[in-house]
């Protein structure tokens, strides 16, 4: 009887120390009657984490001088990169544009600031109007101005229009190979 017990009890922690080693993921994605199916797709170093295993950096995560660059920046910077090559401005330099519009995050304060550049596009076809987001804002600025003074004259135009929110801020702004000369 003793041996039977010694048998059923090294069989029930056998089984315990099998459950124990399944990780986290295997657990998220095991199938259980009546509930759907998860399927976890990611690099296997946050699965090492998740499953608390310690994980050695890749190299491009050690080298020196990583610059730190949000989804937001990168996806923002792209955007403007399109639309400024698409315009036939490749060059980008510091200067100035008109910001008129500056609101929250929702939904409706992009749109929002999409109709207010579209609507001072209609009124000054001359000027680009570029809509971002910078967490938590939205904004929407139009021109390239190299110099402050042009930037000044547009925006007394475009309060004159009734966008009295309108102001001059620096800025990354295209330019044409012609305009730096």
């Amino acid at each position: 009887m003793k041996i039977l017990s010694l048998i059923a009890f090294v069989f029930m922690v056998a089984t315990a120390t099998m459950k124990a080693q399944t990780t986290f993921i295997e657990r998220v994605e095991s199938e259980v009657e009546g509930q759907g199916v998860f399927e976890v797709e990611q690099d296997p170093r946050l699965t090492a984490i998740a499953n608390g295993e310690e994980v050695v950096p890749s190299s491009i995560a050690t080298t020196s001088k990583v610059a730190a660059i949000t989804t937001e920046t990168k996806v923002k910077q792209d955007a403007d990169d399109l639309r400024g090559k698409a315009s036939g401005m490749h060059q980008k330099v510091r200067g100035y544009r008109v910001q008129v519009f500056f609101g929250g995050s929702q939904r409706s304060e992009e749109t929002q600031a999409k109709k207010v550049g579209s609507r001072v596009m209609g009124m000054f076809p001359e000027l680009r109007a570029y809509t971002s987001f910078a967490s938590p804002h939205w904004r929407c600025r139009v021109g390239d101005f190299t110099n402050h003074e042009d930037a000044v004259a547009y925006m007394h135009k475009i309060k004159s229009r009734g966008i009295s929110e309108a102001m001059v801020v620096k800025s990354e702004i295209y330019v044409t190979a012609d305009q730096l000369k």
